[in-house]
């Protein structure tokens, strides 16, 4: 004899599928997050490597080396 019932079995049975669907959503909605994270740290790696590509030019240009590479 079973004490749930059939409706009380569908029940849960929806309640674990939204559970489901809503643990696939947050999931999807952490990776994104992940990926945004990602993504900045590769941009803010680029603006620190062009910011020193920079000061290194400058240096070059003020110490007179630097057209002394392309002579």
């Amino acid at each position: 004899m079973n004490i749930i019932g059939p409706i009380s079995q569908e029940s849960i049975t929806q309640n674990a599928q939204a559970v489901a669907v809503h643990k696939e959503i947050e999931s999807s909605r952490l990776m994104e997050t992940k990926e945004l994270e990602d993504v900045d740290r590769v941009k803010q790696i680029d603006d620190v490597e062009e910011f020193n590509a920079l000061m290194n030019a400058g240096v070059m240009i003020n110490q007179g080396g630097f057209f002394d590479l392309y002579v």
